[in-house]
């Protein structure tokens, strides 16, 4: 396959990916069908279909495109995504870049953006595990910011927010966090004659910890509702000097930072986690933390199998949506048309072979070549000879057609499957096994591709087990 990169103007160069090179493929690949038959519960049918999906997604024996250029006559192919939005990095990513490009083009107007993130107890996370109290709890928060910015602007007439929602269900450590991130415009909208009009708010410190403690009463009022909690533990949750609620506000974009915008958004779009920080460390995954956690951790290391679980914990369910529209970005507003216009007066410029071929005053679109430029500032359907722009001549969908094309190129034409279950081994050193001379099993040594062979158990040491009674050092379960 052809890398390709911009005329002359710019030395990036576009690489096409080859997901069956990445740690991800080969942990799926491996030891998927081993979780599904061990899992505890059955595994729902959409969590199956999204990884059956990933283990085809670039692969070019499921099919793909042919791209020529016009001018020196060279052929490429561009193989098809899963479309899917769970596990696959790239379809992830795609996502991400497409929803922050949207909302700056089409959405949010060039006003003063402030970002909410609102946590809640460990108490609390428990209950927050279903589409519906998620949604009612993220009502209640939307419901207390929309009426601290309206008393902060007493004088506006028929005052309404402008916000979006995104609700993440993950931590930086894989570990399940159901949480909000509210991209809200930092004022409130009205409507004069024929003008929209913006009025910038002033939210003080004080503000927000009114807000905090407003939610915080509402949102345990409404689990003493639903029968989860009665009055004396709401009262005691009420008298923690650190509740556990925690309401942030302190990002702020300005009105002229779009690109800010765009940055920020996509960190509220970003996927669960980053594959190119998981990387294998012997017979285990070892995966990088985006940042380092409170207690200076900088990595974690889990079994093949439980990085599997703990993923498909944050496959979201099929037909919810991943961001919610709050009041003049709602599409149901009369004002999001008048919204949106605002938004697109005074677009960023973009290099001219990104642009669109026709300036529109609708909505703008966003497709594949343009959103791989506008995350790597290189458009894909350049060709790197010539300069002159590719164009994609047919769709590859057929097996003899696809087997016939990647065997004349001498490309692998096998699709991938998962590999077969295997057993899994557990020993509990408590129980001896009869009929061997000191109750363990015989280990035998044997040859792993990934991590080379096993140590001589002859010459290894084993260090002495804790024991409960020795005083020097009391255990810490805290840790």
């Amino acid at each position: 396959m052809a890398t390709l990169s911009c005329p002359k103007k710019s030395r990036v160069v576009f690489r096409p990916r080859r997901p069956e090179k990445t740690v991800l493929f080969s942990v799926v690949k491996k030891h998927y069908k081993t979780w599904r038959s061990n899992a505890e519960k059955p595994v729902p049918q959409y969590i199956d279909k999204e990884f059956q999906s990933y283990l085809g997604c670039g692969i070019l024996a499921k099919g793909f495109a042919c791209a020529r250029c016009e001018d020196c006559r060279q052929e490429f192919l561009i193989a098809f995504s899963c479309k899917r939005r769970g596990v696959c990095p790239s379809c992830n990513t795609r996502a991400m870049v497409q929803t922050a490009a949207q909302l700056t083009e089409n959405v949010i107007p060039r006003v003063p953006v402030r970002q909410f993130v609102m946590s809640f107890p460990m108490r609390i996370r428990h209950y927050l595990q279903t589409h519906e109290i998620l949604q009612a709890v993220l009502k209640i928060v939307v419901d207390e910011i929309r009426k601290r910015l309206i008393a902060c602007s007493p004088t506006v007439s028929n005052p309404q927010i402008g916000a979006v929602s995104f609700i993440q269900h993950f931590g930086n450590s894989l570990n399940v966090h159901p949480h909000f991130h509210i991209l809200l415009a930092d004022g409130i909208f009205s409507i004069e004659g024929e003008d929209l009009l913006f009025h910038e708010a002033i939210l003080t410190p004080d503000d927000i910890a009114d807000t905090q403690d407003a939610i915080q009463r509402r949102v345990l009022k409404f689990f003493k509702k639903r029968g989860w909690f009665d009055q004396d533990t709401i009262e005691k949750m009420l008298s923690y000097e650190n509740s556990g609620f925690s309401l942030d506000a302190s990002v702020r974009i300005e009105a002229f930072d779009r690109p800010g915008l765009e940055r920020l958004i996509r960190y509220c779009a970003r996927p669960p986690f980053a594959s190119e920080n998981l990387r294998w460390n012997g017979p285990w995954l070892e995966y990088r933390l985006p940042k380092p956690s409170r207690t200076g951790q900088i990595s974690i290391q889990l079994e093949p199998l439980e990085f599997i679980e703990r993923i498909a914990a944050f496959i979201p369910y099929p037909r919810r949506h991943r961001r919610h529209y709050h009041g003049v970005f709602a599409p149901s507003s009369p004002l999001r048309t008048k919204v949106a216009a605002n938004a697109q007066k005074a677009r960023v410029e973009v290099p001219s072979e990104v642009k669109e071929t026709v300036e529109k005053v609708e909505k703008v679109s966003f497709t594949w070549a343009k959103l791989i430029a506008r995350i790597y500032e290189v458009n894909p359907l350049i060709c790197v000879s010539c300069g002159k722009e590719i164009k994609i001549i047919a769709f590859v969908t057929h097996s003899s057609q696809i087997w016939r094309i990647l065997k004349g190129i001498d490309w692998p034409t096998d699709i991938p499957e998962f590999d077969s279950e295997y057993e899994i081994v557990t020993w509990n050193i408590c129980q001896l096994v009869p009929e061997t001379e000191d109750g363990f099993p015989d280990m035998i040594s044997q040859v792993h591709p990934e991590i080379g062979p096993d140590p001589p158990w002859h010459d290894y040491v084993a260090p002495d087990p804790p024991h409960w009674d020795d005083n020097n050092d009391s255990p810490h379960w805290e840790d």
